[in-house]
């Protein structure tokens, strides 16, 4: 696709989630990698520290990228509307750089919080193209980054991708989290496979065992994307959550 290591900007680079998938996506990109700290990295990846909620640093990011994996937020599906709107802000400020930079492969990293009430209420599957409520305001955030990252590329004809990612990067200690689990293999295929999209989306992240909850055939058709793993067999044995941290999983709420 371009004559040299393409530049594959990586928000929150060095969070879990980019910790899993960074080694892999090495082998393909250039990585640039964009956090409020200094993550542990190779001297090969390029680092930036700054804010994403300034508009400045969002555009220092960019500049220069092929393509940007956008997964800075602050990810806690315990936390308030005041915690988590930031997240839309900084995604707003990414989307609006890469338009001015003309960069046309994005994909943003959703949850499955974003639909995490139709999955308590037994839409099962749930289907990504269908109305989602969310179970948490995290997950009210992340459906407002998908609305910007659809109204982004109808706006600017550029190829919009958001994952809705499951447990990925942490261990299994809770069966609660079984029905959402992706392993760190499956994660990375996905990852790969958004960024070779041809056309915009939004798509569920798990991995084999929870196609029956969360619909992954549009991410099948549309990005080739097939499951490798199946849930470790002694996570049906693991204690149930003791505290949940939203409405998807409690049941006294």
């Amino acid at each position: 696709m371009w004559p040299r290591s393409p530049v594959l900007l990586v928000t929150g680079g060095g969070g879990v989630l980019g910790s899993v998938l960074r080694p892999a996506l090495r082998e393909t990109y250039a990585l640039r990698v964009a956090d409020r700290a200094v993550p542990q990295s190779p001297r090969t990846d390029e680092i930036l520290v700054g804010d994403l909620t300034d508009p400045g640093f969002a555009a220092e990011a960019v500049d220069g990228a092929d393509a940007i994996l956008h997964l800075a937020a602050y990810a806690n599906p315990r936390a308030g509307w005041s915690e988590v709107a930031p997240n839309i802000a900084m995604t707003d400020n990414v989307l609006a750089a890469a338009a001015d930079n003309g960069v046309r492969q994005i994909v943003l990293a959703s949850s499955n919080h974003a639909a995490g009430l139709n999955h308590r209420l037994g839409a099962h599957p749930v289907d990504p193209g269908e109305a989602a409520t969310p179970c948490c305001p995290y997950g009210a955030a992340k459906l407002a980054e998908e609305a910007l990252g659809r109204q982004h590329a109808l706006r600017h004809g550029a190829v919009v991708v958001s994952l809705r990612f499951g447990l990925v990067g942490w261990p299994l200690r809770e069966r609660d989290y079984n029905a959402m689990w992706l392993s760190d293999r499956d994660a990375g295929a996905l990852v790969e496979a958004a960024l070779r999209a041809s056309r915009p989306g939004v798509h569920f992240g798990v991995s084999r065992h929870a196609e029956q909850y969360w619909s992954l055939s549009g991410a099948r058709a549309d990005l080739g994307f097939v499951p490798a793993d199946d849930l470790p067999s002694c996570a049906e044995e693991l204690p149930r959550a003791a505290d949940p941290p939203c409405l998807m999983f409690d049941p006294a709420r």
